[in-house]
């Protein structure tokens, strides 16, 4: 069976795909043999496609030549959409290509990442051939499970504490480019004239006073230590393996950021509001203790690090609002009802937080 077309730009492998119909046999064997010389792909069936900001085809395969011994089922990511907005795989693929061999983050297995160019692609492993569970982002997690992966997420801060800037990862820019379409004339109203807003206080509704508010946190930010973030680390991202262990997906987010951006959205996201309440603050603490046994220096004190985590659901709060064109509407109806908005509301109206953001 003849082999796609190599690329000479990308370290030998495949040119990357423009469409759904480019992943075949031939594309998946150019591929393959980077890394695991010797594979042969008889057969590739694709069972089922993802249409997003990066499209995911699950293909089952027949292996004439195997001698990795490689998962006949997998899950090719690539970006063959139009948004309207640049999308890129390159950053998860660099993250499985140099990041993910340097932390301890349950992850899929990648099988073949390409990041040398624009739009990068990623071929992982199908969690669900293997018995993983992905998350339902409505009922949330145990407190056990969220405490193992905040675990998880400081050994990923930890690798790069304290960097003002990661090495081939962009600087955070996510609530910064949301915050600047959000404040565009007229769009801020039909924002928050939308079913995702339907839970939003009144203070922030007002444009205004969110105008002043957003840029103030920017600034908190640029003058912390800051570290690499997952970038979207909601329940939506997350898996459970077959022991019972959560695990993080979909890491074409990763950035330099505040780690209080990545904390707090992601407990608001993964816990009941009576959990939250009951055991947040021991979850904070044992990140932080993560982190020292990581070897971050300095860790945060315990009145700034509590300070931080409040802040930063404002974060959250912009993406509670997030408008479809940084995702589908589908995505949109269920961030409306999932229990990020109860948590991210919940905090926003009960600590105070306009006072945690004057204190600098």
């Amino acid at each position: 069976m003849p082999a796609h077309p190599k690329d000479p730009n990308n370290r030998n492998g495949p040119r990357l795909p423009e469409s759904v119909d480019e992943i075949t046999a031939g594309w998946l064997t150019s591929a393959l043999i980077v890394r695991h010389p010797g594979t042969l792909v008889a057969e590739a069936t694709q069972t089922w496609v993802i249409r997003g900001s990066g499209t995911k085809i699950a293909l089952e395969l027949v292996y004439e030549s195997d001698p990795a011994g490689l998962p006949t089922s997998l899950i090719v990511k690539a970006a063959l959409e139009e948004h309207g907005i640049p999308v890129s795989i390159r950053p998860e693929a660099f993250f499985y290509d140099i990041v993910c061999p340097q932390i301890s983050v349950s992850t899929p297995r990648c099988v073949y990442s390409a990041h040398d160019e624009e739009p990068g692609v990623v071929v992982l492993e199908n969690l669900l051939a293997r018995g993983c569970q992905m998350t339902d982002s409505i009922a949330g997690w145990g407190v056990d499970a969220v405490r193992d992966a905040l675990a998880q997420l400081a050994s990923l801060h930890v690798r790069w504490w304290g960097q003002g800037h990661v090495p081939g990862v962009p600087d955070f820019a996510g609530s910064n480019a949301l915050g600047a379409v959000l404040m565009e004339p007229g769009y801020w109203e039909s924002c928050v004239a939308g079913p995702t807003a339907e839970y939003v206080p009144e203070p922030f509704r007002d444009r205004e006073q969110m105008a002043r508010w957003v840029p103030v946190l920017w600034a908190l930010d640029n003058s912390e230590p800051r570290c690499l973030l997952h970038g979207d680390a909601h329940l939506g991202n997350t898996y459970i393996d077959a022991d019972g262990r959560p695990g993080f997906l979909d890491w074409q987010s990763i950035c330099a950021g505040h780690w209080g951006r990545e904390v707090c959205y992601f407990v608001a996201g993964a816990l009941s509001i009576e959990d939250r309440r009951t055991h947040e603050e021991s979850l904070l603490r044992g990140y932080l203790d993560a982190l020292a046994a990581g070897g971050a220096d300095p860790v945060p004190g315990w009145d700034e690090a509590w300070l931080s985590y409040r802040r930063h659901m404002l974060h959250g709060l912009l993406w509670f609002l997030c408008p479809t064109l940084f995702r589908s509407r589908a995505s949109s109806q269920l961030f409306s009802r999932d229990i990020r908005s109860d948590n991210i509301v919940s905090v926003i109206c009960n600590y105070k937080w306009y006072v945690c953001l004057t204190k600098f």
